[in-house]
């Protein structure tokens, strides 16, 4: 599970065990502003997150353990985003 926030930051938790969501597996400070909006890829290997600050980042998310790298960061509107969203295919 992946959520997002005014805090600017990415949370990704472990839903391992369905009767107890409350460990972080990573907390990643992503956005220079509040973020609106998190998707991950159809096959999981990515996470995508939008916000205030005007940018697109594309996060690998191939190592659960390790969702610290920037695969894309664009500047991608002139203004802040409010939701991304991967096609199924």
């Amino acid at each position: 599970i992946a959520t997002v926030g005014g805090d600017k930051a990415l949370r990704v938790w472990d839903a391992s065990n369905e009767m107890a969501i409350d460990k972080v597996l990573e907390k990643l400070d992503a956005h220079s502003s509040d973020i609106r909006s998190v998707a991950y890829s159809p096959d999981g290997s990515r996470i995508a997150t939008v916000g205030g600050d005007k940018a697109l980042r594309v996060w690998d998310a191939s190592n659960e353990m390790a969702i610290d790298k920037v695969l894309e960061k664009l500047d991608a509107h002139s203004s802040d985003i409010r939701s991304v969203a991967y096609s199924p295919d």
